[in-house]
């Protein structure tokens, strides 16, 4: 029974973003999260593919930056991004976003996303969710995932490069958060069951 001394139940967060060093299993942990949350599973990676694949005005301005293997700039993540945030919450209630923000800057760009004073709903995320796993244990999983499936994107080299780039741009966005109040960090070693139980109770999404 509750009582006047009771501290106030905090809501489960509804906007999430996820974030964990390549190979750490970062969208099979947000596709289970929107799940239990009941919100939507977006991944800005699939999202601008889809743009691509489409042919939209959108989808031709990234295409030749993805053929060419290079970052597409922060403007033009957001104008993908930002129209599937606003449906998420829409029609859900909040999201699940993996892939993005991979520095900083996007960090803050998103949270400024949503003006409730303005009479909008805010669409910015409410809590950032770090899954912890090794660079030791990711540099493992990325190459022995190549091995197994044939990624010529998990060479050696760009494995490297790839974690090497996190640490750089990526791993200061937790910093970001955690200045904020609104980052959790959750043991991501395991099996996938395991991790999702550990990510759920921390959430209160059990």
């Amino acid at each position: 029974m509750k009582t006047s001394t009771d501290p106030p139940r905090k809501a489960r967060p509804r906007r999430v973003v996820v974030l964990a060093r390549p190979g750490a299993g970062k969208s099979t942990q947000a596709a289970r999260l929107a799940r239990r949350l009941g919100v939507d599973h977006l991944s800005s990676g699939a999202m601008i593919r889809g743009e691509v694949a489409s042919s939209s005005g959108l989808g031709r301005t990234v295409a030749p930056l993805v053929e060419r293997g290079e970052l597409v700039p922060d403007e033009l993540v957001l104008a993908v991004i930002v129209p599937a945030l606003k449906k998420a919450v829409a029609d859900h209630g909040g999201y699940v976003l993996d892939g993005f923000p991979r520095d900083v800057a996007q960090a803050t760009a998103l949270a400024g996303l949503g003006s409730p004073g303005l009479g909008s709903p805010a669409f910015g995320p409410e809590l950032a969710l770090w899954l912890d796993v090794g660079a030791d244990e990711c540099r493992r999983r990325l190459l022995g995932r190549a091995g197994l499936e044939g990624r010529s994107d998990d060479t050696a080299r760009t494995v490297e490069r790839r974690l090497a780039a996190y640490e750089q741009e990526t791993a200061p966005v937790l910093t970001y958060y955690e200045g904020g109040g609104n980052a959790i960090v959750v043991d991501g070693v395991g099996a996938p069951e395991e991790v999702e139980d550990r990510v759920a109770d921390a959430l209160g999404a059990a």
